[in-house]
């Protein structure tokens, strides 16, 4: 979502502008620091702000049934904290990986046919790096895509002060969290008394981001993913 469709939704929710006006370029820009500024305050409460980013990864020099992805591993490039979502690219057409736990992985007796894989095991390393482990070795020319989980701090992949018009993926909720904050903290500068309504869903927002966020991600699952195979994978026990 664009930040600017964020701070809009803000001055709409304490009625600075209707909704089917733009706000001012002053308004977005001091609406974006005010953003900047909540998120600096939630981090300092240990709830960081997060949102997703398409990484394409660089080719290993070769693929293996696992692979390290680290600063001088076998992916030459920095691990993010997490990754929602993989798949691999060839040229134009995209293939999903389902996500499995560790015990799905090991369960799988033959791991070692060459192909395009259709699971990734991701483990993070006493190193911080990140351990992706697929049902089967890949093929050349694929490009492993992670829908990786990276931490807001205002400055872009390039170095760059976030704009307005920038465009960000918020993860779980945080979107509606910090627009229903903003709204909050807007609203001395436009001499509006937020109300008691507003105080209350920016604090039910708030709550829910921090149980999702708290609580730890469960690894193991009851059910076994079953799909169509790329390829004949030999004593999987599927």
């Amino acid at each position: 979502m664009l930040i600017s469709t964020t701070i809009n939704d803000a001055l709409i929710k304490i009625g600075v502008i209707n909704p089917i006006d733009e706000a001012s370029p002053q308004d977005h820009a001091y609406g974006l620091r005010e953003l900047n500024r909540i998120v600096d305050s939630y981090n300092t409460q240990n709830l960081i702000i997060t949102y997703l980013q398409d990484i394409a990864l660089p080719q290993p020099t070769n693929w293996a049934n696992s692979v390290t992805i680290g600063t001088g591993k076998d992916i030459d490039f920095p691990a993010p904290l997490e990754a929602e979502a993989a798949f691999f690219r060839q040229a134009s057409v995209d293939y999903h990986l389902d996500m499995m736990t560790s015990n799905e992985w090991s369960r799988i007796s033959y791991k070692f046919d060459t192909g395009i894989p259709s699971r990734i095991y991701l483990q993070k390393t006493d190193t911080n790096d990140l351990k992706a482990y697929f049902d089967a070795i890949p093929q050349t020319n694929l490009v492993l895509h992670l829908m990786a989980k990276k931490p807001y701090t205002g400055v872009n992949s390039v170095g760059n002060d976030y704009l307005p018009t920038d465009d960000i993926k918020w993860n779980y909720g945080f979107e509606k969290m910090l627009m229903l904050r903003l709204a909050v903290e807007l609203a001395p500068t436009y001499e509006i008394q937020p109300s008691q309504l507003l105080l209350s869903l920016a604090t039910e927002a708030e709550n829910n981001v921090k149980t999702h966020n708290y609580q730890p991600l469960t690894l193991e699952s009851s059910h076994r993913f079953k799909r169509g195979y790329r390829y004949r994978n030999r004593g999987d026990s599927r």
